[in-house]
């Protein structure tokens, strides 16, 4: 899977660019990177099939560029390009709210040219008092660093999933394969995984352990027994298989699907009954006799339990709820009916409005809301009252051309005072507005919570966009009490953004239980910037399920009527 390592390297090839003061090639590069890093599937299976330049915005020469990667793991243009600045963008690159352009000031004014030169000038104060950086600046640099040096090495959920659907086929392609599942933290939809665990049921693990050891993608083959077996990727991702009898499968598949605490608590509920429950199945103390282990269901049954979907079981109340027939009926991506808060070219968007409106409905989506940037976050594009007008005329001639609803908003900036840049009565000539913390985000607990609560009690906002501002392995979350926050969206018929986007998933699902034990709803949104993003939103379907969300909670699961009507200012 090279997937990640040509995004990385295409990335880099755009800010070396930038650098060297190139124009447009940078943007080129950049829109490749986000549509590779957007594929569902290996990108060495692209290539394959001969339809690199079908990728959006891959061109002949990208394309190439991409292939030679494929081929040999490394470009010589890069390489090139690498040499020539002389700076190593790669490692700079990794420090969160460290661009190229402050790249190129801190190595002409400073003479830096890697993270160990930048830690050395941030130390001595050096960088405080350069043009566009200041104190605060120089503290989140340094932050950034020290996050740097204690990452945990994890996936995102996204590069995660083409590599389970690769090693998922590779297996099930063999006749002596009868069964193949994904476990782990993957398949309880958790944002982030550290590896992958596989478990295949087969008469015949010797040679599973042969398809899955000699994998082109393998780099090093770190165990290989009879039954288990783990191999870390040419990309760094470890992945364990095991091999299990048809008869231990259930409780193997309970076991390594986790979390390790619900896993705890029903070991003790065997115990309570004279069992002991493991991998191998639930079995009786006194005389090891065979009670249950074929499948999840019957061992839950066993237990006096109803069966607990994977993303709830993580010991938040789950096993109770389930003992009193109380689990929700989780949400699934089929009950989507549309997707919120996506980005045109009318700010800092790849797609017209039409193209997007057109791949929502390819998508057999019901509705779409625009959600242009408003506000001076820092894009290059932002709406403005003199251009909001026309945006809104321009929606209205996309409406006409296609058969789904079309919502026009903005996704409008909460300023440091807690006001939006732009009157309530406006506000509520829009069908969405989408409010959201772009800058000025360490404020401490107390003035950022006032500040979002303030937006929330004297605006018009209907969904509070991406809430904790968070960036997956890059920004920390913001300082906000969201108790007061519940209850302020909830006072006000605003509500909390589940935010689909791949390095966002944003309220993770732990805090989207916590938004409905206190009585808010929510919004799905994908927080697109191109048609490929729009495909995402069962990324935010996880989210959702991990937050025990049914669809009365979930304004995308309600009817066009009902929606419409809960928008109302």
């Amino acid at each position: 899977m090279k997937n990640q390592l040509i995004v990385k390297i295409l990335n880099n090839i755009a800010d070396i660019l930038e650098l060297q003061e190139v124009e447009f090639k940078p943007v080129a590069y950049r829109r490749a990177a986000q549509s590779v890093e957007s594929l569902s599937e290996a990108i060495e299976d692209v290539y394959e099939k001969g339809k690199l330049e079908d990728i959006p915005g891959v061109g002949r020469h990208i394309g190439e560029k991409i292939a030679e990667i494929i081929e040999t793991g490394k470009l010589k243009y890069y390489e090139k390009l690498k040499r020539e600045v002389k700076i190593d963008v790669e490692a700079l690159n990794e420090i969160p709210s460290l661009g190229p352009k402050k790249i190129k000031m801190l190595y002409q004014k400073l003479g830096v040219r890697d993270v160990k030169d930048l830690e050395k000038a941030l130390k001595q104060h050096k960088v405080r008092g350069l043009e566009g950086f200041g104190e605060k600046t120089e503290e989140t640099l340094l932050h950034g660093i020290e996050l740097l040096k204690k990452r945990p090495s994890r996936f995102l959920y996204i590069h995660a999933l083409p590599i389970v659907e690769m090693i998922t086929k590779n297996l099930q392609r063999n006749d002596f394969v009868k069964r193949v599942e994904i476990a782990g933290s993957f398949r309880r939809g958790k944002e982030t995984v550290g590896d992958l665990d596989f478990l295949v049921v087969s008469s015949q693990p010797k040679k599973v352990m042969g398809v899955f050891t000699g994998m082109k993608e393998v780099k090093e083959v770190l165990a290989k027994g009879e039954t288990k077996s783990s191999v870390r990727l040419s990309n760094g991702l470890q992945v364990d298989l095991r091999v299990v009898a048809k008869k231990e499968y259930g409780a193997a598949l309970l076991y390594f699907i986790g979390s390790k605490e619900h896993n705890v608590e029903l070991r003790k509920l065997a115990l309570k009954k004279g069992w002991t429950l493991n991998e191998y199945g639930l079995t009786k103390l006194k005389d090891k006799k065979w009670v249950a282990g074929r499948t999840q269901d019957e061992i839950y049954q066993k237990l006096g339990l109803r069966f607990i979907e994977p993303e709830l079981r993580e010991n938040r109340g789950e096993i109770e709820a389930s003992r009193q027939n109380k689990l929700p009926a989780l949400i699934t991506a089929k009950d989507i009916k549309g997707v919120f808060h996506n980005h045109t070219i009318w700010s800092d968007g790849n797609n017209t409005l039409l193209e997007m409106a057109q791949k929502a409905e390819e998508l057999k989506l019901k509705f779409i809301s625009f959600n242009d940037h408003f506000g001076h976050i820092g894009i290059t594009n932002p709406l403005t009252e003199k251009r909001l007008g026309k945006y809104l005329q321009e929606i209205d001639k996309v409406q006409k051309k296609v058969g789904i609803k079309i919502f026009s908003g903005v996704e409008i900036d909460i300023l440091k005072d807690g006001k939006l840049p732009l009157s309530p009565a406006k506000l509520r000539d829009l069908d969405v507005v989408v409010a959201s913390v772009h800058v000025a985000i360490t404020m401490k607990e107390k003035e950022m919570t006032k500040r979002v609560c303030d937006a929330l009690n004297n605006y018009p906002v209907n969904i509070l966009g991406h809430p904790l501002d968070r960036l997956l392995q890059e920004r920390e979350a913001l300082a906000l009490n969201l108790d007061k926050v519940f209850e302020t969206a909830q006072k006000n018929n605003a509500f909390m953004e589940i935010n689909s986007s791949p390095k966002r998933m944003d309220l993770p699902g732990e805090l989207v239980k916590s938004g409905v034990d206190a009585g808010c709803k929510f919004a799905l949104s994908t927080d697109a910037h191109d048609v490929s993003h729009l495909a995402f939103y069962p990324l935010g379907v996880n989210m959702a399920r991990r937050g025990w969300v049914g669809q009365k909670h979930l304004l995308n699961c309600w009817s066009l009527g009902k929606i419409e009507k809960a928008l109302q200012k």
